[in-house]
């Protein structure tokens, strides 16, 4: 075969698409736990206003949060949110722990493939975001 003409592959991956206002955001579904009603949520005093709540689910309870209160994604419609749990491996004092983490999705999330040169603006690193907006110090006191 001529090597010309050979291309290589291109690596596609599987997100998780839920919308928020006018906007949509893709989680990588290797981290996607599970979809779940938005219901029941309990409002928690001083936490930053992101943090819509914490619902509990399977003995665990899950930070939600409602990223129209930090990306400007326009005024959300909650009335049939569904909430997206994502998985996130974090390190406390020298452990590895897992931890969960919820984003509340306006619509019934879908799931989509696509190639690697997709823009990754709407990407939301878990980890990162996790630790960037100090989840953790909520949960654990600070680290």
């Amino acid at each position: 075969m001529n090597s010309e003409f050979e291309k290589e592959p291109i690596e596609e991956s599987t997100y998780c698409v839920f919308k928020v206002g006018e906007k949509e955001f893709l989680l990588p579904v290797k981290l996607v736990k599970e979809v779940v009603d938005a219901s029941p949520l309990f409002p928690v005093p001083l936490t930053p206003e992101y943090v819509y709540g914490v619902i509990p689910l399977r003995g665990r309870i899950i930070p939600v949060i409602d990223l129209s209160k930090i990306y400007p994604t326009g005024k959300p419609d909650y009335n049939d949110a569904k909430l997206v749990i994502a998985d996130v491996e974090l390190e406390l004092m020298r452990e590895a722990i897992n931890e969960h983490i919820g984003f509340l999705s306006e619509t019934l999330p879908y799931f989509v493939s696509f190639s690697s040169d997709i823009s990754s603006d709407d990407i939301i690193n878990v980890k990162s975001f996790f630790e960037t907006f100090r989840l953790k110090e909520l949960w654990y006191g600070r680290v």
